[in-house]
């Protein structure tokens, strides 16, 4: 009878399961940690990394992965309209951060150098609101290609003003 022969996991797989692991907050670099864990999760098959066949480290990652991929507690209630309200989320949010580098950019050609503070207050004076957050989609969209307007006019300024010195 022919013995079957130990596939050992690789290092890609030791990798990823090290990655996964302090993903989700597991400090894989202490060995009292790392030990139990194998073990638990190999059912005693694996003492350790060493031990850890291929097919073992796949079932690892793969329950690693299903881990993270769960909704941590308040994150997800599994409606269908909670992915939507996360996109919006972020496209506002990237909004507004395309907005405040384009006041950024703005006040840095006129010689300046905001702090955040300042360039959030200009933003909500322009919106003509008291909270940046307030803003909506279509004013963050409007106030992004005002202030990238006043870019370009800066810039021709700035153009206009070198050639008419250059000239003398």
């Amino acid at each position: 009878m022919r013995q079957p022969t130990f596939n050992p996991c690789s290092t890609e797989q030791k990798r990823k399961i090290f990655w996964l692991c302090s993903r989700i907050g597991l400090d894989m670099n202490d060995a009292e940690i790392r030990r139990p864990l194998i073990v638990e999760w190999t059912e005693g098959r694996a003492k350790g990394l060493s031990d850890l066949g291929f097919i073992d480290a796949m079932n690892i990652i793969n329950y690693l992965t299903g881990i993270m991929r769960t909704p941590k507690k308040g994150q997800g209630t599994g409606n269908k309209g909670q992915g939507e309200a996360d996109k919006e989320e972020l496209t506002m949010d990237k909004k507004r951060k395309g907005l405040i580098k384009a006041v950024f950019r703005w006040l840095e050609l006129q010689g300046k150098t905001p702090s955040m503070a300042y360039v959030k207050k200009i933003i909500c004076r322009a919106g003509s609101v008291s909270n940046m957050n307030d803003l909506s989609a279509e004013a963050l969209t409007r106030l992004y290609a005002e202030f990238c307007r006043k870019q370009t006019a800066q810039q021709a300024m700035k153009k206009d003003e070198f050639l008419r010195f250059s000239n003398n």
